[in-house]
């Protein structure tokens, strides 16, 4: 089919998951009736929009006519697909479906489905029904019937003529496949047969990219016609629905298309398949033969277009009603007032006549009655607020404080029904006040709203630093004692500005704001202050952890320099190996040089050996500015025996000129663990360090170990020593900021270890081992591992050997 392999290219595929489902669940019928399958094959792959609406179709049928069978879809001969994956859908198909009674095979719009039944080695007797555009035009085979699906976009365009009047070009805009080009081809030629060449405007075969630009540049009295796209010009698989979506943000004319499924998405609409029909039709047609019509003696089946325009895009286009054609139906519109409600607004009219004696009468009663319940039900829900708020706080990681602020003021406004709700800092040297969070979000935005309360903040600034709430309530005093205040014309509203303390001091401003006027009572305002002290706290608690953080991001660089500064005699000597395998190749080449006639092979040779060693000192060197640089964190999925891989490379020569050695054990099939690699690497470089200082004062020496395993859904890692042990006294307090056992250590190695690793989910413990020694054991979770289980691990303790 020329638009059912474009936009169908986009079509109705049923996913994996549903078909099962409905094969668990078939259709209800006689108990004492077989059922059958009706293999259903669709060209693309499952989870396209289109196949929603198809399904639907065929699935109500079925179930409108209580048909005795069982609903299979397959995907089989996707546009975009190879022959070698076709064979194997086609082998895959045919041994799914050897041992199953097939009664009908419905089959949409590929060409090659109608030799499918020979391809999957079913009986030629199976009902085919092929559904394909100009499918009358195809030959039939036997035991098959036909629905035919004609072209519609340029009848479309002709159908819908009268909506432009002025419209004096047309665009075609399509794919770059082979049988795109077919369609675009005849689409073109049939247009300009009707308005002449120098009015259609030719888009196919263009670059997805460079689509938008294109249709930008569309003159203004253009009508586009979005053809089928199964690829661009550089061979990338689209559709036109992708296409459609790409080309949006640039589009400024009238768009007709071919289907009803891109309704709504900026179209302007025509004459359409409705898809959920076709599959009814499709449905009907399967029924009829399965209740003994023989294929052969039905004629082809025709789907109708049907006019539909989106009424949203005539008004964009500034298209008046009166043009539609008839017989058009008007999806999305907008219908007046009087003309949607004309009997509802003439009998409440009268209904109001008669009762507005009574309403008079109870109306200041009622008003009364209202306000009390309404000044009852907002304590409560403030109330119930502070405790929500209170416990919501209480446990929470900084890093999730700002999201709860934010929801924390969005509850707090929805519970006073105020219009807005921000929090305002007062402190930390800013000359102005500073909107921290609020509802509606509109920190960085210039609206009114947000001007409005900068401005009544910096004049009531010395009040509220004195601790005084104020209340403005017509905004007349502001308008009087603010100097600026016909540049900054306030909007109308009932304001709350609280100040707000922590620890006695007024650091902000909790502000609400009401469109209407509004009474705040004492014990209201209590509660609101309360909650302003919860948020105010979170607010100065968060800048202080990201403070500590910074402290600690510092610390650890810190500690990375010095780490490597002690190792750098191995570092000179992983350099020097490269240079000097450079050196003498560069002696050995400038030799053959001057030969009579030099040997090019073994030149080049030579050259690629001195790329390869240069390559290999640009990593030793790219890896030390890794472990120099600051740098962000950034924890990504990453394996831990690369890591270990290159620590070791790192320390093995130092541990040489020691006296020492590197016995490294790598479990095989690690999960990959989220967390920065740079601080990994920190971490394994102090540990692998300390195990190698550790053997130092040792006359025997044994191999420092260091080995990786899979442990309880993340990765065990153990560096062992052989060395003196850790003293019993020290072990209670090893983990602690500037304690050491080393002479000349800074105490802060195995601290910002253990950071590192329970902000990553991990934990780290040491012990003295039976025959002498010492070992650290660190445990990070997979990536797999949810949140929730890398929060409820202890920080220090339950590292299993």
């Amino acid at each position: 089919m020329r638009r059912l392999s474009g936009p169908l290219a986009a079509l109705l595929v049923l996913s994996w998951a549903s078909a099962p489902s409905m094969r668990a669940q078939p259709l209800a019928t006689p108990p004492a009736q077989e059922r059958g399958t009706v293999l259903i094959l669709i060209p693309v792959q499952p989870g396209r929009p289109l196949f929603d609406l198809f399904a639907r179709g065929v699935a109500n049928e079925f179930i409108r006519t209580n048909a005795p069978a069982v609903l299979s879809f397959e995907h089989l001969y996707g546009v975009s697909d190879s022959q070698t994956v076709a064979d194997r859908q086609i082998d895959f198909v045919r041994a799914k479906y050897r041992d199953v009674r097939i009664d009908a095979i419905i089959a949409l719009a590929h060409p090659q489905y109608l030799q499918v039944r020979e391809r999957l080695d079913l009986p030629r007797t199976a009902p085919l029904i092929f559904i394909g555009e100009q499918a009358s035009r195809r030959t039939r085979p036997p035991h098959a019937a036909f629905i035919d699906v004609t072209d519609t976009l340029v009848d479309s365009w002709a159908f819908m003529r009268p909506l432009f009047p002025r419209h004096h070009h047309v665009a075609v805009l399509g794919g770059s496949a082979p049988a795109d080009r077919l369609n675009s081809r005849a689409t073109l030629a049939a247009i300009r047969a009707r308005v002449g060449e120098a009015r259609v405007i030719d888009l196919t075969n263009l670059a997805l990219s460079e689509m938008p630009a294109r249709v930008g540049g569309l003159p203004a009295d253009t009508v586009l016609l979005l053809d089928s796209a199964m690829a661009d010009r550089t061979g990338r698989p689209i559709t036109a629905r992708s296409v459609l979506a790409t080309i949006k943000p640039a589009l400024r004319v009238a768009t007709l298309v071919s289907n009803d499924t891109m309704l709504g998405d900026g179209v302007l609409g025509g004459t359409l398949y409705r898809v959920e029909d076709l599959g009814t039709q499709a449905a009907r047609l399967a029924v009829r033969i399965l209740e003994g019509t023989p294929p052969d003696d039905v004629p082809v089946q025709r789907l109708a277009a049907t006019p539909l325009i989106d009424a949203r895009e005539l008004e964009r286009l500034g298209i008046p009603e009166s043009r539609v054609p008839p017989g058009t139906t008007l999806l999305w519109r907008h219908k007046g007032l009087w003309e949607a409600y004309r009997a509802w607004i003439l009998g409440g009219i009268s209904v109001f006549m008669l009762q507005t004696a009574l309403i008079a009468g109870l109306l200041a009663e009622r008003r009364r009655r209202r306000a009390t319940q309404r000044a009852l039900a907002e304590r409560l829900r403030v109330q119930a607020l502070v405790a929500e708020i209170s416990t919501d706080f209480a446990n929470l990681r900084s890093d999730g404080l700002d999201t709860r602020i934010a929801d924390s003021l969005e509850r707090l406004a929805a519970a006073l029904e105020a219009e807005d709700c921000a929090l305002w800092t007062l402190r930390w040297g800013q000359d102005r006040p500073q909107r921290v969070s609020g509802w509606p979000d509109t920190l960085g935005v210039p609206e009114a709203g947000s001007l409005v309360e900068d401005a009544l903040l910096t004049w009531a600034r010395p009040r509220l630093e004195r601790g005084e709430e104020v209340q403005i309530r017509d905004l007349v005093e502001f308008a009087r004692d603010t100097a600026d205040a016909p540049s900054r014309r306030p909007g109308p509203g009932t304001w709350l500005l609280l100040p707000v303390r922590v620890e006695a001091e007024v650091i902000g401003v909790l502000t609400l704001r009401h469109a209407r006027a509004q009474e705040w009572s004492a014990p209201t305002l209590v509660d609101l202050r309360t909650i302003g002290e919860i948020i105010a706290t979170a607010f100065v608690r968060k800048r202080t952890d990201a403070a500590m953080r910074r402290q600690l991001e510092t610390l650890a660089h810190v500690n990375r320099v010095a780490s490597l500064g002690e190792l750098a005699a191995s570092l000179a000597h992983e350099l020097n190996q490269p240079l000097a395998a450079i050196l003498s190749n560069a002696e050995v080449a400038q030799h053959l040089l001057e030969s009579h006639d030099p040997p090019v092979e073994e030149l080049r040779a030579i050259i690629a050996d001195v790329i390869a060693d240069d390559e290999r000192a640009g990593g030793i060197i790219r890896n030390m500015r890794s472990m120099l640089r600051r740098h962000d964190i950034d924890a990504t999925p990453i394996d831990v025996n690369a890591v270990a891989t290159e620590i070791t490379r790192l320390v093995a020569h130092d541990a040489q000129l020691r006296g020492g050695s590197l016995d490294v054990e790598l479990g095989a099939a690690l999960p990959p663990v989220t967390i920065d690699a740079i601080q990994l690497k920190q971490v394994l470089l102090n540990l692998v360090v300390n195990a190698v200082d550790a053997m130092a004062a040792i006359r025997v020496r044994r191999a420092v170990s260091l080995s990786t395993r899979a442990s309880d859904g993340g990765v065990l890692i153990q560096v062992r020593d052989h060395g003196p042990g850790i003293p019993a006294q020290a072990l209670p307090r090893l983990f602690d900021a500037f304690f050491t056992t080393k002479p000349d250590g800074l105490g802060v190695g195995l601290a910002i270890s253990r950071s590192i690793l329970e902000a990553a989910g991990g934990r780290i413990r040491a012990e003295n081992m039976p025959d002498g020694g010492a070992r650290f054991l660190v445990w990070l979770p997979g990536s797999s591992v949810t949140a929730r289980a890398e929060r409820s691990a202890a920080p220090a303790s339950g590292v299993t050997a």
